[in-house]
C-alpha cells in the first residue's frame, strides 16, 4: 500500500490533511479548520517550531562525531565521526527524520498562517519569518551532511506526488533557502535585547549569522561576509566585563548567561531552559554534571590535537617538546585555554580526583585515570571547564543553563573567513574581528606582518575559529567544509605520559593503560582503528530505511552502494 512506502519525514506533515468524512470541525475543539483565527493560535504554532534547534543535543552530535570533544566513551555519533558505519544506522536515519519532521511543521506553518485574518500583517509575516529561518536551518544542516535532498515546501499527504520525490540539487536547496532569508528577515525584529521577555527567539541577527553561515559553508564569499556585515551593525557586542580570566569562561554559565543576564549583548540567540517553571513545563539538561560527574567518567574527553591548539601566550605555536610537567600545559598559553579546559589547582565539584595526596575533594589538582566511581575519572587526562555551572553539578538533569546556537562571536569569525577566502582581507579586517575576539581575554593580537612561523593566514583564522568556537557543536562540520577529512581518521588521543607525576597518581595507574608512541612520546589512546576515505566521508550515506521507503531518493552518495 503507498502509505507504507512513505518517506519517513510524512508523519508530521499529516497534520495539515483535512479529514474529509466530516462534515465541520467540532465548535469546542481546536482543529486545523477552527485553529489559525488570532495571535495566540500563531505564536503558539511558531513555538512548536523551536525544537530544531536541538538545545544540548547539538554537542551530543556535533562534538561527538568531531575530534576535538568526543563523547568520552564509544557511541554511534562517535563512530560515524570516524567512518566506522554502515547505511543502516538508526542515529542517520534520526537527523533525517527529525530534519523533515520540523520542516514539514514550517510548511504547515507557511500554508496556513495567512488565515489569521484578524491579527495584522507584521505580527503574521513575523511570525512566518521565524518559520522561513527554521526551514532553513534544517535544510543547511541536511545538505551539510548529505549534499543533495529533496526540497519540499508543500504539506503532504499520503497522496502527495513529493512523497516519492528524488533528490534536488544542493546549490538548488541553497538558493532557494538563501533567497527566502533575504526577503523575509527583515519582517523579524532586529535585536531581541538579553533577559527580556522575547529572548530566544528569532531576531534578524539570528536570521542574518544563519544566512552567513550557510553562504560560507557553500564557498559563497562575497555573500557571506555582506550577511555577517548586516549582523555586525545591529547592537551586539562581545560579552566583557573587564575581566580577561574569567569573562570568556563565564559567557557559557550562570555569571553570564543571556536569557537572566541583561549584560550579555553577545549571544544572539540561545535554546533556553528554565528548571523552575514548575514540574510539568520545566526543562533542563545534565551538561555541568556530565562533564564533572562525581561519581563516573566525565562524558567528554578533550583530545591531544585541541590541546596542542592553543597558542603560547605571545602568539607561537606551542611546541609539546618544551613541556615537562602536566601544569606546564597550561602555563603560558591562549589565555582561553584555561577557561575552556579545567588546569591544576582550581575549586571544581568532581570530588576525588586523581591524586591520593589530595585531601580537598573541592579542589582539583590531578587527573584521574580509574574508574572506581569515587570521584570523576578521565579517559583523555582532561577535563571541560568551559560550560560548567559549578552550582549544577551535584544534580542530576536540574541544568537549565543556556545553549547557545549563535553568538556574535562567529558572526566576527564567518566575516574574517569570507573576506580572506574572498582576497579581500585587510589588517583592519583582523583587528575588527579577531583581535577583537583576543581582546577580551588579553592575548596578543594577530597581524598580517607577524603570522606564527610555519603557518599562514588562512590556518591562523581556521585555528582562531576552533578556539574560540571550541566545544560549541561546530567542528565537524568545519572539517567536513574544509576538506580536512584526515583529521576525522587520526586515532583519538589524549595527555602526554611523560608529563605525568607518578607520585601524585595512584600506584601502578599508568601501566593500566593504553598508550601510542607519536614522535618519540606515549600518549594515552582513547580510541583507535578511525579512518577517513575522502572519496566517501565528505558525506554522510542516506539513511537506508529512507531508500527503501523511497527508491527515488537513489542513487546513494558516492562510495556508499
Amino acid at each position: 500500500m503507498k502509505k507504507n512506502l512513505i518517506i519517513g519525514l510524512v508523519t508530521i506533515f499529516l497534520l495539515s490533511c483535512n479529514d474529509e468524512f466530516l462534515d465541520r470541525a467540532p465548535l469546542d475543539t481546536l482543529t486545523n479548520e477552527n485553529f489559525w483565527q488570532n495571535e495566540e493560535h500563531l505564536e503558539s504554532a511558531a513555538n512548536a517550531l523551536y525544537t530544531a534547534l536541538r538545545g544540548k543535543d547539538v554537542l551530543n552530535i556535533f562534538e561527538s562525531m568531531g575530534e576535538a570533544a568526543p563523547w568520552a566513551v564509544t557511541t554511534a555519533y562517535r563512530t560515524i565521526g570516524g567512518g566506522n558505519y554502515s547505511t543502516d544506522i538508526s542515529q542517520i536515519n534520526s537527523i533525517w527524520v527529525s530534519a523533515y519532521y520540523n520542516i514539514g511543521r514550517c510548511n504547515f506553518f507557511l500554508n496556513n498562517y495567512e488565515r489569521a485574518t484578524s491579527v495584522s500583517e507584521a505580527v503574521r509575516e513575523r511570525y512566518a519569518a521565524e518559520a522561513h529561518f527554521f526551514r532553513a536551518y534544517d535544510y543547511w544542516l541536511l545538505t551539510s551532511l548529505f549534499g543533495d535532498v529533496p526540497y519540499i515546501t508543500k504539506e503532504l499527504n499520503v497522496y502527495s506526488d513529493d512523497v516519492y520525490r528524488g533528490r534536488d540539487a544542493r546549490a538548488a536547496v541553497i538558493d532557494s533557502i538563501s533567497s527566502d532569508l533575504e526577503k523575509t528577515y527583515k519582517n523579524l525584529p532586529a535585536y531581541i535585547a538579553p533577559a527580556s521577555a522575547e529572548f530566544g527567539r528569532i531576531s534578524q541577527g539570528a536570521a542574518l549569522t544563519l544566512l552567513s553561515r550557510i553562504y560560507l559553508y557553500n564557498e559563497r564569499w562575497n555573500e557571506a561576509a555582506n550577511a555577517a556585515k548586516k549582523a555586525m551593525g545591529l547592537g551586539y557586542e562581545l560579552y566583557s566585563t573587564g575581566n580577561p580570566t574569567e569573562d570568556y569562561r563565564n559567557l557559557f554559565n550562570f555569571t553570564g548567561r543571556a536569557s537572566r543576564i541583561a549584560a550579555n549583548k553577545e549571544t544572539i540567540l540561545a535554546y533556553v531552559y528554565n528548571y523552575d517553571l514548575g514540574e510539568d513545563a520545566r526543562t533542563s539538561h545534565n551538561l555541568s554534571r556530565e562533564l564533572w560527574v562525581p561519581n563516573d567518567y566525565s562524558r567528554f574527553a578533550p583530545t591531544k590535537t585541541m590541546i596542542e591548539t592553543w597558542l603560547t601566550a605571545d602568539g607561537k605555536i606551542w611546541d609539546p617538546s618544551t613541556v615537562n610537567t602536566y601544569e606546564e600545559v597550561f602555563e603560558n598559553r591562549d589565555p582561553r585555554m584555561k577557561q575552556s579546559i579545567l588546569p591544576p589547582n582550581t575549586p571544581w565539584e568532581g570530588k576525588k580526583d586523581g591524586n591520593p595526596n589530595n585531601t580537598n575533594s573541592s579542589m582539583f589538582t590531578y587527573p584521574k585515570f580509574s574508574n572506581d566511581k569515587d570521584g570523576c575519572m578521565t579517559y583523555s587526562g582532561y577535563y571541560l571547564y568551559k560550560y560548567v555551572e559549578p552550582t549544577e553539578v551535584s544534580q542530576v538533569g536540574h541544568d537549565d543553563n543556556d545553549i547557545i546556537i549563535f553568538r556574535y562571536a562567529e558572526v566576527l569569525l564567518n566575516y574574517v573567513e569570507a573576506r580572506e577566502r574572498a582576497g579581500t582581507i585587510t589588517q583592519a579586517t583582523l583587528d575588527s574581528t579577531i583581535n577583537l575576539l583576543r581582546d577580551r581575554v588579553g592575548m596578543v593580537h594577530l597581524t598580517m606582518s607577524n603570522i606564527p612561523e610555519g603557518s599562514d593566514i588562512r590556518t591562523e583564522i581556521r585555528r582562531e575559529r576552533k578556539v574560540e568556537l571550541f566545544f560549541e557543536g561546530q567542528r565537524y562540520l568545519d572539517i567536513i567544509r574544509w576538506k580536512q577529512g584526515e583529521l576525522l581518521g587520526q586515532d583519538l588521543l589524549g595527555v602526554n605520559k611523560r608529563w605525568l607525576d607518578e607520585s601524585k597518581l595512584t600506584s601502578g595507574v599508568l601501566n593500566t593503560l593504553k598508550w601510542k608512541s607519536v614522535d618519540g612520546e606515549q600518549y594515552l589512546i582513547i580510541e583507535t582503528g578511525r579512518t577517513f576515505n575522502a572519496e566517501k566521508h565528505y558525506l554522510l550515506s542516506l539513511p537506508f530505511t529512507q531508500m527503501q521507503r523511497n527508491p527515488n531518493l537513489r542513487p546513494n552518495n558516492p562510495g556508499w552502494d
